[in-house]
C-alpha cells in the first residue's frame, strides 16, 4: 500500500527520541512488519533542533505545522508540544481533517478527553496516548486491553518521578524538601518551575485518565482531590521509618459497593514491606488489583526521552497496523465523555488510616486533651508516641490511628487545634493498606 505518512510536531526531548526509535527500528517496521510508515515532516519553531537530530533523507523541516495539517499523505499527526492551548488546536484540527493524532499530552486528555474523543469519532479517527501516563510503561494498553476482561478492584500508583525522587532524597540522603528539589533540577528530572509536579497536578492528570480507562466511563479531572507533597518535612520521614513506613505520593482509584469510585491524589504512608515502599528515584510503579487476573505490578521509568519515544512509537506502530488492516479505529472510545460521568466519593466519606503530627507545649494534660478529643468523634487509636528535645518551644505528638472517616478525622483536629496547648500546624498523611 502507499506509505502511511508521519508529521511530527514537537522536536524536544521526547520528539528527539521520536525521531532517534523511528531511524533505529524504520527497516524493521518496514521489511518485517510491512508496515510502510514513512516520518515526512517535522515542525518545530526551534530550527536549532532539527540539525541536532538524525532527520531522515527528504524529511521536511519547517517552523510551521499547518504544514503537517495540509499534507494529504500525512495520516498520522504526532504531538509533542505539551499543553492545552495550541495542542488542543493542533489536535482538533488534525482529527477534523480525519488525521490520526498520537499524543503524550496527560493534560490534554485530562481536561478535554471527551472533547478529543467526539472529534475523533466525527472525523473518523482515533486518538492513541499510550505515552500519556507511565512513559515507557505499557500501562494504557493495558488498562484498554490486556486486562479487558476483569473488573479492576484497586489501584495505587507512584506516577510522578520528580516527586518520586524527592521524597526519595529526603529518605535515604537525609535532605530537607527544598535540597531534594534543588537536586532534582539539577540532574534534570525536575522543571525550572515544578508546581504541576510536587502539587500532585501532574499525577492527577494521569489518575483521572486511568480512573476513566479502568471503569468505563468518564472521570474529570477537575472533580479530584489533589495534595501534594510540599507540606512533607524531615520529621515526617523521620518519624515514618521509625514506625516501620515509608512516605510516597500515591493516585489510589478504588472501586466502591455503590458503583461510586474513590478518586484522590496525596502523600501515602506505606508500610516497608509494601511492594510499592521499595519503588524509589525516578522510576514509577503501578499496583493492580483484578477480580480474575489477581494483583499485578507495572514498573519502569515513567519518562525521559526514550521510555517516552518508546511508547509514542507504539502507538504510531499500533495505528499503522490499523490503517493497514482497514480498521483504523480499533479501540472505541465513546464511553469517555461527559454523558458518561462517573460519581466519584466525597473526600470526606474515605476510610482509612491516619498519622498525625501535632506540635504541643510540654505539659500535664495534653495527651489526654488529644485523646478526649478523638474519642467525641468516635476514632480509635492504635498508638500514641510523644517525642522529647525536638525544638524549644514544643514537643511533636505522633498518634496513628485505626480506620476511621476523614470527616470525623477533621473535625477532631480542628477540635484539637484550637486547643491552648498547640503550637503549630497539625499534619495529617493517610495511611495505605
Amino acid at each position: 500500500m502507499d506509505e502511511i505518512g508521519i508529521g511530527l510536531v514537537g522536536a524536544g526531548v521526547v520528539g528527539g527520541g521520536v525521531v532517534k526509535v523511528l531511524g533505529a527500528q524504520g527497516r524493521f517496521f518496514r521489511d518485517d512488519l510491512r508496515l510502510p510508515v514513512c516520518l515526512l515532516r517535522i515542525a518545530d519553531t526551534n530550527a536549532a533542533r532539527f540539525s541536532a537530530l538524525p532527520v531522515p533523507e527528504g524529511t521536511v523541516c519547517s517552523a510551521n505545522a499547518d504544514d503537517i495539517l495540509g499534507d494529504q499523505r500525512v495520516k498520522i499527526v504526532v504531538e509533542l508540544v505539551g499543553g492545552t492551548g495550541f495542542a488542543r488546536t493542533l489536535v482538533l484540527e488534525a482529527l477534523r481533517r480525519g488525521k490520526h493524532v498520537v499524543t503524550a499530552n496527560k493534560k490534554l486528555v485530562a481536561e478535554h478527553g471527551p472533547e478529543l474523543f467526539a472529534a475523533a469519532e466525527a472525523g473518523g479517527a482515533s486518538v492513541y496516548f499510550e505515552a500519556a501516563v507511565g512513559g515507557g510503561i505499557p500501562l494504557i494498553k493495558s488498562l484498554r486491553e490486556g486486562l479487558i476482561a476483569n473488573d479492576i478492584e484497586s489501584i495505587k500508583a507512584i506516577i510522578n518521578g520528580t516527586c518520586n525522587y524527592i521524597l526519595t532524597q529526603m529518605a535515604a540522603r537525609g535532605k530537607s524538601f527544598d535540597a531534594a528539589l534543588l537536586d532534582a533540577q539539577r540532574r534534570g528530572y525536575a522543571e525550572a518551575d515544578p508546581t504541576l509536579d510536587v502539587s500532585g497536578g501532574d499525577s492527577g492528570h494521569k489518575v483521572a485518565i486511568m480512573a476513566s480507562l479502568a471503569h468505563g466511563g468518564y472521570v474529570p479531572f477537575a472533580s479530584l482531590p489533589i495534595e501534594g507533597i510540599t507540606a512533607i518535612t524531615e520529621e515526617d520521614i523521620t518519624f515514618a521509618r521509625d514506625l516501620g513506613y515509608t512516605i510516597k505520593l500515591l493516585g489510589i482509584i478504588n472501586a466502591c459497593a455503590d458503583g461510586r469510585l474513590d478518586v484522590r491524589v496525596h502523600p501515602a504512608m506505606l508500610h516497608a514491606d509494601h511492594i510499592l515502599a521499595s519503588v524509589n528515584d525516578v522510576f514509577n510503579a503501578v499496583w493492580l488489583r483484578c477480580d480474575a487476573a489477581g494483583t499485578i505490578l507495572l514498573y519502569g521509568r515513567g519518562a525521559g526521552e526514550m521510555p517516552t519515544a518508546s511508547a509514542v512509537v507504539s502507538d504510531i506502530v499500533d495505528c499503522s497496523r490499523d490503517i493497514v488492516a482497514g480498521a483504523p479505529r480499533r479501540v472505541s472510545m465513546d464511553y469517555y465523555g461527559s454523558e458518561r460521568r462517573i460519581p466519584l466519593m466525597p473526600m470526606d466519606e474515605i476510610r482509612t488510616r491516619y498519622y498525625l503530627r501535632f506540635a504541643v507545649v510540654d505539659r500535664p494534660g495534653v495527651l489526654a486533651g488529644i485523646t478526649s478529643a478523638f474519642g467525641r468523634h468516635d476514632i480509635s487509636i492504635a498508638s500514641i508516641v510523644q517525642k522529647e528535645g525536638s525544638a524549644p518551644d514544643y514537643v511533636p505528638v505522633i498518634l496513628l490511628t485505626h480506620e476511621a472517616c476523614e470527616r470525623n478525622v477533621n473535625a477532631a483536629i480542628a477540635e484539637i487545634d484550637g486547643m491552648d496547648f498547640v503550637r503549630g500546624r497539625t499534619q495529617l498523611i493517610r495511611i495505605e493498606e
